[in-house]
């Protein structure tokens, strides 16, 4: 008969919570780290671990409901975003108002709609030509074609194709944390799609 492994014991007792209890012996022969270790030290341990695992659901709550009231405010703000599109204005006016508009509700640094020139080619070739956008840290060299200040993290997007661009919408952050790849850009490509139709029929 082959020996069982640990991993097979462990799995036998958590299917058979009450097996000490109807095998008193067992438990009497049980070294639990101490010879002083007794049932209601071990129930004090089992407490403990419970509490931990409270502790670590509790936190786990808290960020699921800390990313949904996020998720809620970028909604709302590009929500009138998308309104502000549908406003009859020239590029320099759009873009104000969207700068304005997402600085103040997202708390960013830094937020720009800028028209395509020449100048940004080399950034959308190496940053922007694979995905369409990047989140992520820039070099001192790319975030002066685009910002006024140094940033920490950076999101870019790109308004119309690779080798026919029309604009570049980006954002910067203090935290370098704010911007990362993996981060759900959900209802920003939305409107991005919304933007680039906008201004491919006033172009």
């Amino acid at each position: 008969m082959s020996e069982l492994t640990t991993q097979q014991v462990s799995e036998y007792l958590q299917q058979n919570p009450d097996f000490f209890l109807e095998n008193p012996g067992v438990f009497a022969c049980m070294n639990f780290g101490s010879q002083h270790e007794s049932v209601a030290s071990l129930q004090l341990r089992q407490q403990q671990l419970l509490r931990e695992q409270n502790l670590a659901l509790q936190e786990q709550l808290q960020q699921l409901v800390s990313q949904a009231k996020q998720n809620e405010q970028v909604y709302q703000v590009f929500s009138a975003c998308h309104r502000q599109l549908m406003s009859d204005c020239e590029f320099v006016e759009l873009a104000s108002s969207l700068e304005q508009l997402i600085c103040e509700q997202l708390q960013l640094n830094e937020c720009k709609l800028v028209q395509y020139n020449d100048a940004l080619q080399p950034l959308i070739n190496s940053r922007l030509h694979a995905q369409g956008h990047y989140l992520g840290r820039l070099s001192e060299q790319e975030q002066a074609l685009i910002f006024n200040h140094t940033c920490k993290s950076a999101a870019l997007y790109l308004i119309g194709e690779p080798d026919t661009p029309l604009a570049l919408l980006a954002f910067a952050s203090e935290d370098e944390l704010h911007f990362e790849p993996a981060q759900d850009s959900f209802f920003i490509f939305e409107f991005v799609k919304a933007l680039q139709e906008r201004l491919a029929t006033s172009s």
